[in-house]
């Protein structure tokens, strides 16, 4: 059985996903996992701090996923295909990044989310370089941060014409050079 701590934070990621973190409170937290709001505040002494802790454990979950990519997969278009076929996943379950969807609403976000915010970027950032450096790529970094800009435009307009489709059209281009 999922314990408490984790099973906010996995209902949290959701909300996080389908609305927005500004557009969820404490209340509708609790009424989901169907635990007193007390309990949350317990684990989470303040918005800001389950904030936080969502961004760290996706950044955690994807470098994870980085190694597995890497070790399974022989080539960087092959690497690159397995990224966005997760995040087409995404779209399929009327969701969208949820660091994408925070960083959109930078504004609203602690300083020490935004930092966590930017190492989650970083992070992503230099793995799709690496990749781009493997394919001799000119630029491979400025290639990764037009992958990524890629990615995460295609997911809002993908979300928002129902089309899961947009992530590839968008981004087949990096991976068939």
């Amino acid at each position: 059985m999922t314990d408490t701590r984790t099973r906010i934070l996995d209902v949290a990621e959701n909300l996080t996903q389908a609305k927005g973190f500004s557009n969820f409170s404490y209340l509708d937290l609790a009424a989901e996992i169907g635990v007193k709001n007390s309990s949350i505040h317990y684990h989470f002494k303040a918005k800001k701090d389950l904030a936080l802790a969502l961004v760290e454990r996706i950044r955690k979950v994807h470098g994870e996923a980085f190694q597995d990519i890497n070790l399974r997969l022989d080539t960087p278009q092959e690497r690159l295909n397995a990224l966005i076929n997760h995040f087409r996943q995404y779209i399929q379950n009327e969701k969208i990044c949820m660091c994408g969807m925070m960083a959109a609403e930078f504004q609203t976000v602690s300083p020490e989310v935004r930092k966590a915010l930017v190492l989650y970027f970083d992070d992503m950032r230099k793995w799709l370089t690496n990749q781009f450096f493997q394919m001799n790529v000119p630029n491979p970094e400025d290639r990764a941060l037009q992958f990524l800009s890629g990615l995460e435009g295609s997911l809002l307009l993908a979300r928002l014409e129902a089309d899961p489709t947009m992530v590839d059209r968008s981004l087949d281009v990096f991976v068939n050079h």
